[in-house]
């Protein structure tokens, strides 16, 4: 699922029980069988929805007989796959129930469906309808769809490596000022309850665990079904782009025909320019809101998401390793090896699948994966490592992608920003990832079996003696821990970054971002990157312009609600509207936004925050039909909204009472 969008919306509906404490109780209220209901009718193209040109993978299979077999074995293909047998764990298929504190689930077959009983929205125990599982490597999820279409992420996730099942919530971030480690509360009937809108697996993960997935009906809906896909899983067209052009040319010329074009218009990735090439992983393995549905393989995709930057210490540190999982696409995007090297995801695993873990080319750990290029080091790696050359020690993904905790310790991700280890590293921070040469030399999970103990000063005195030629580190990363902490003065490490046009984009739009908090102090910085040659930095300047008033500023959005990037549009309409003041007094501006939250709105209709942003516009600019309809469409998604209720009844009942005859006798 998109991890962005779910813990965002975890947040927002956290938020506001920052204070709650303790766990939700189960209360042994009557058993509810909510198979007994009729199931309502799915949309008739619920699966298989076909969009001009695209033609799925059965018809790639036809001459791809090879490369098919070969995904039918991966990752990719498996998920998100309707149960059975051969995809259930033993606790599923046996009939057990599992504990998940504060929960419990248990399962069992009746006749050809799985069921899965555990508490509902009252609280009390009830039977549904278990239909897919999602993951097999390192969490599996299970989805349950509901009665009325609806799929829903079960509680009950399996940790796979160690066998034990946790809560769903776990994977939630908690209220603002709870420790990392500990979980939210969330009580049966709340958004962020397996049944609530939070854990909706059509609005919040099927865009990457399905192919060509779109909005049912292009509208929210309270109830039901809310997507469609072309296939379950990632199919060819998700990475190739649309394939019927390519068939047509293949026909043609198999025929003896005149071709279409000169060419054959198929789009290989490998031939593409090393950032486009990324693109087409990076619009699922980068976490990021969607901007635009619309991508195509071989596009920039930054233009149809908005990434997580280098902001936040639940996410990720300031040298861009995770501490949440946040896929793998913004710490990749900061490696040397990916800047320099033009390395790609697909340099090392192989998409359309593998025997290895993690669809890697070669077996873990095979030193070749770096010494194809690091020739010199692979020709005398205990030179280069002062360890064992056939121990841990002289690993090169152990020492430069050591597995990082995640998920409050349900799960490890490897580190792919391929960087340095820098145990002892003096850097006022927010918060910092455990290094790899801590991470070996200290006794957990991670720990190695045979590495000695070793103190920080111990391990800070070997690096340095060891490497004492090891390179500083980026100077952005000194300035966006600054940033992060809003450091006195920490604008002028952020500036020197923005015009250091050599620093990853990611670097430099988290610079941008970073400088909103000092944006009275240095306005016209912040007005000049709206001029920036990068439409990621130009959107959050756009953003920053929130912070700022004058006659220039308004001329300032003006110029962004007209960027030739519609993201920068959209941020800039979003900017204009925070805080309400600046639109109720300035109406021009406010009817200049309001077609960029609708646009907004209805590029992403399963996001409820857009329908809430351009009915508070539209409410403003007294289009109440319009402001009743957007808010209407907030509740539907997320009915835990009483304010919005009333001001829709409010808005219904000032429109009834301007009907004619109303009042007359």
């Amino acid at each position: 699922m998109s991890g962005r969008r779910r813990w965002r919306a975890a947040r927002w509906c956290l938020g506001v029980v920052a204070a709650c404490v303790g766990w939700m109780v189960i209360a042994p209220a009557a058993s509810v069988r909510a198979e007994d209901e009729a199931p309502a009718q799915l949309p008739s193209d619920a699966a298989g929805v076909l969009a001009p040109g695209y033609v799925g993978a059965a018809a790639c299979a036809r001459c791809h007989a090879e490369a098919t077999a070969l995904w039918k074995t991966s990752s990719h293909f498996k998920t998100f796959l309707p149960v059975g047998p051969h995809n259930l764990p033993a606790d599923v298929v046996s009939g057990a129930t599992v504990e998940h504190a504060p929960g419990r689930t248990t399962w069992r077959k009746d006749g050809e469906r799985w069921i899965a009983r555990t508490v509902g929205p009252e609280g009390e125990l009830v039977d549904y309808h278990l239909t897919h599982a999602v993951g097999r490597m390192r969490v599996q999820m299970f989805i349950a769809t509901l009665p009325d279409g609806r799929r829903q992420v079960l509680p009950a996730m399996l940790e796979v490596p160690t066998g034990t099942w946790f809560d769903y919530t776990y994977l939630l971030f908690g209220a603002p000022g709870l420790d990392w480690d500990e979980a939210p509360v969330v009580q049966p009937g709340e958004a962020s309850f397996w049944t609530g809108t939070t854990r909706s697996w059509d609005s919040s993960c099927v865009r990457c665990h399905s192919s060509g997935s779109r909005p049912v009906a292009g509208a929210p809906v309270a109830e039901g079904r809310r997507s469609v896909e072309r296939a379950l899983g990632t199919d060819c067209e998700m990475c190739h782009g649309p394939g019927a052009e390519h068939v047509a040319w293949q026909e043609a010329k198999e025929a003896g025909r005149e071709l279409p074009c000169p060419k054959d218009p198929v789009l290989q990735l490998g031939a593409l320019p090393t950032n486009l090439a990324l693109s087409a992983c990076l619009q699922c393995h980068m976490e990021a809101d969607l901007v635009n549905r619309a991508f195509h393989p071989g596009e920039d995709v930054f233009e149809y998401v908005d990434p997580t930057l280098i902001i936040d210490p639940e996410r990720v540190d300031p040298l861009g390793r995770v501490t949440e999982l946040i896929y793998d696409g913004l710490p990749f995007s900061l490696s040397r090896c990916a800047i320099e090297g033009e390395l790609t995801c697909f340099t090392c695993h192989d998409p359309h699948g593998s025997p290895h873990a993690s669809q890697l080319r070669l077996p873990p750990g095979d030193p070749r994966a770096c010494t194809t290029c690091h020739e010199e080091i692979g020709a005398d790696i205990a030179a280069h490592t002062h360890h064992d050359p056939t121990g841990e020690g002289s690993s090169c993904v152990a020492c430069h992608m050591p597995f990082l905790r995640i998920e409050r310790g349900h799960g490890y991700v490897a580190d792919h920003s391929i960087s340095i280890p820098r145990p002892g590293l003096e850097l006022e921070a927010d918060r910092l990832a455990v290094d790899a040469c801590t991470t070996c030399h200290t006794a957990g999970p991670l720990g190695s079996q045979v590495a000695p103990p070793r103190t920080t000063a111990e391990l800070k005195a070997a690096a340095d003696a060891w490497w004492p030629d090891m390179p500083p580190l980026p100077a952005w990363v000194r300035a966006i821990a600054a940033g992060r902490l809003g450091t006195e003065g920490g604008e002028v490490g952020l500036l020197a970054v923005l015009e250091d046009d050599s620093a990853p984009r990611v670097v430099r739009a988290t610079a941008m971002e970073l400088l909103a908090k000092y944006a009275k102090k240095v306005p016209l910085a912040v007005l000049g990157r709206l001029r920036d040659k990068d439409s990621l930095v130009r959107r959050r300047a756009a953003s920053a312009l929130s912070e700022l008033e004058g006659d220039a500023v308004r001329e300032a959005f003006l110029r962004a609600l007209h960027d030739s990037s519609p993201a920068v549009q959209t941020a800039a309409a979003r900017a204009a509207l925070a805080g309400w003041q600046r639109v109720r007094e300035d109406h021009d501006l406010l009817q200049a936004i309001l077609p960029h939250l609708q646009r907004d709105a209805m590029e992403v209709p399963e996001d409820p925050l857009r329908w809430y942003l351009l009915g508070a516009a539209a409410d403003i600019a007294g289009h109440r039909e319009m402001a009743r309809d957007a808010y209407g469409s907030y509740v539907r998604l997320d009915p835990f909204a009483p304010a919005i209720e009333a001001r829709v009844r409010a808005i219904e009942a000032e429109l009834e009472g301007e009907k004619p005859g109303k009042g007359e006798r």
